[in-house]
């Protein structure tokens, strides 16, 4: 018996804290310092797929400031290129925004402008390829999908015109999963794995274990462990510590701002489609159902 008790509290010690990766320094710190290369490293080669593997990435400033003061400068979430020159901008986004469309092909045409060789003439020949890696929280548009792959084509014959620029849009709330073997691509299985952190439900044991039940390949599950074990939060220095918690109370006032003017306007929105079935004379009992409203608010409309 103090046999079982002793392994059972020896469990509980080892139950680790998760990281949420998507609090602005939680997703900075899992893939974009000099220690969390790999972790990058793998999320890329999982979501793109290159002919050859990405293997080593250079971190670059992250502030863009443009030559003229007129210009908007930028400042990216993440920033690198690999041993190609090619470059890769990583963002993650939490709430709806303006024009985020706009924003990130305005984002890829700084970067392309950034490497171009001034002097008599511009060397266009020096120009890479740039991926803008968009992480979206929300829902962008009407019709939405997970992923959307976006380059320069012909409209009239879909030939590519272009590779230079590439942008990938992934609306995270489209991924509708409840496990990882719900999950078709290994992309897919990564953005749950970063859902299921963002929770706080589970532990990094619990995720690791069901990753090791997966017929995933043994170097999928390795980036999948790098990335829980990144996400420890017992890892963690006191400044570090004391940085994360910061930016978690931020992240949560946030989310409770969106959450409520997203009630405020979901209430609106059945205020107004009771009124319109009052109007046709529907008995208040379906309006009631159809739109939460008690039968006493509806006919006080």
């Amino acid at each position: 018996m103090e046999s079982s008790l002793r392994e059972s509290k020896n469990v509980n010690q080892k139950r680790s804290e998760v990281i949420n990766p998507f609090v602005d320094w939680g997703f900075k710190y899992l893939f974009g310092t000099e220690q969390s290369k790999p972790n990058l490293m793998g999320f890329l080669n999982l979501l793109l797929m290159p002919q050859s593997p990405i293997v080593e990435i250079e971190y670059l400033n992250s502030e863009s400031l443009p030559e003229e003061k007129t210009i908007k400068g930028c400042v990216f979430d993440i920033l690198c290129k690999d041993r190609n020159g090619e470059r890769y901008l990583i963002e993650m986004q939490n709430n709806q925004v303006g024009n985020i469309v706009e924003r990130i092909v305005y984002y890829g045409c700084r970067l392309i402008d950034q490497m171009g060789r001034r002097g008599k003439e511009w060397n266009y020949g020096y120009i890479k390829r740039v991926y803008v890696i968009c992480l979206m929280n929300f829902i962008y548009e009407e019709s939405p999908k997970l992923r959307r792959d976006i380059q320069l084509r012909d409209i009239e014959t879909n030939q590519q015109f272009s590779d230079k620029l590439n942008i990938i849009m992934l609306q995270l709330p489209c991924l509708k999963a409840q496990s990882l073997e719900e999950c078709n691509e290994y992309y897919q299985k990564l953005l749950f794995l970063l859902q299921q952190m963002t929770t706080g439900m589970r532990t990094i044991e619990e995720l690791k274990a069901e990753v090791a039940a997966t017929q995933l390949p043994q170097e999928t599950k390795e980036v999948f462990y790098q990335v829980l074990d990144t996400a420890d939060e017992a890892s963690l220095s006191e400044k570090e510590r004391i940085r994360y918690e910061s930016n978690l109370k931020a992240y949560r006032d946030t989310m409770s701002c969106i959450k409520f003017a997203e009630t405020k306007g979901e209430a609106k929105r059945n205020i107004e489609i009771a009124k319109s079935m009052k109007l046709e004379d529907i008995a208040a009992e379906i309006i009631s159902r159809c739109t939460g409203l008690s039968t006493e608010e509806i006919e006080n409309l």
